[in-house]
């Protein structure tokens, strides 16, 4: 988390230098990295720090009930918000909540009439060292400009 902390002042800094208009394109571009980063690593199905995400569970015949990836197409819905003073990367509506569980590793009924379930811990969104850096590159691509 100090990486983080040390990234947002190293930010804060440049974003003093920069206008408005300069500043939220700058986001957008960020923001819009993000998500395609985002994206591509979840349909690879890794969490930010490149771990594989932990598979579905099995039913008592020893099958998985849903064949194929977790979340195929929930990269898709990775939504962007920027200004000339944040950026943001995340979802929204019923997949916010979908995300969330299993973000947190939540304890929830899937349904009405099931029976609660712990889901495990999968992260869909984060920063890795790899993303830090990455920013870092785009800000000075940006300021080259």
């Amino acid at each position: 988390m100090d990486a983080i902390v040390g990234l947002n002042h190293w930010l804060d800094q440049i974003a003093l230098r920069l206008e408005p208009g300069q500043r939220r394109e700058l986001m957008r571009r960020l923001a819009q990295g993000l998500r395609v980063r985002h994206r591509d690593r979840i349909k690879q199905q890794r969490d930010p720090d490149g771990y594989r995400f932990i598979p579905r569970k099995r039913n008592q015949i020893g099958r998985i009930k849903r064949q194929g990836a977790l979340f195929q197409n929930i990269g898709k819905q990775l939504k962007t918000e920027y200004s000339s003073d944040h950026a943001a990367v995340g979802f929204g509506g019923r997949t916010a909540f979908v995300a969330k569980v299993h973000q947190e590793g939540e304890n929830i009924k899937p349904s009405k009439f099931a029976k609660a379930t712990q889901y495990p811990i999968r992260r869909l969104v984060g920063f890795s060292k790899d993303d830090e850096n990455w920013i870092q590159s785009e800000i000075q691509k940006f300021l080259l400009i």
